[in-house]
């Protein structure tokens, strides 16, 4: 009798655990079908960088084959196609020195010394990342250009072709810092000799996007 007794009361918180654990299992299963109360983020898309027309001011150093080298500034305004690509024109003005045979001779060879030149060219951009302090990164690009536009100095006006290189370092997002080189090559009788002229250019200054 005691023995059927002990069975029957087994039996039953068996049922009662099953029961237990079966509404368990439910109500968790419930709970995973219940939707998250999650709203979606707008975008506001003003906050997107997307500035692609870039200004900048430069100073420097230019070497005028046979007329001594002069400070040059420079200003530029260029439209980025993508992060490689980008077309840019130039504008300097510098003034040149004295030849040799005018120190020597005492003499002038020309009234106008200023020496200004335009170009309009296409540039390539191989984008990287710089270091500083093991604790800030800054955005980087090296560059490439080319182009062609006139030089103006001693009265006469040549075409002119110019290759160059640059470091672009970006300090934010709207502002950078150029150090720039480049060879201006043209023809010119300036001094009664017809002849290639290369006169290279060393600058370095800041651009901003808008």
């Amino acid at each position: 009798m005691e023995n059927w007794t002990q069975r029957i009361l087994l039996k039953k918180c068996a049922t009662l655990l099953l029961l237990t654990g079966v509404s368990i299992v439910a109500n968790a299963q419930d709970k995973l079908l219940v939707e998250p109360d999650v709203k979606p983020q707008v975008v506001d898309e003003s906050l997107i960088d997307t500035e692609n027309f870039e200004v900048g001011l430069f100073a420097g150093v230019i070497n005028i084959e046979d007329f001594e080298s002069s400070a040059v500034v420079s200003a530029r305004i260029a439209y980025h196609l993508s992060d490689s690509l980008f077309f840019e024109a130039n504008v300097g003005m510098a003034e040149g020195g004295e030849t040799s045979a005018e120190k020597l001779g005492g003499f002038d060879l020309l009234a106008d010394r200023d020496y200004t030149y335009y170009n309009f060219g296409l540039g390539f951009n191989a984008p990287g990342q710089t270091f500083f302090l093991g604790e800030y990164t800054f955005n980087n690009n090296i560059y490439v250009v080319g182009g062609v536009g006139s030089t103006e100095f001693g009265g006469d006006s040549e075409l002119t072709v110019n290759i160059g290189a640059g470091y672009q370092l970006l300090v934010n997002d709207w502002m950078s810092l150029h150090v720039t080189g480049r060879q201006h090559l043209m023809r010119s009788d300036i001094t009664g000799e017809d002849k290639l002229i290369f006169n290279t250019e060393l600058s370095t200054g800041l651009s901003f996007f808008f």
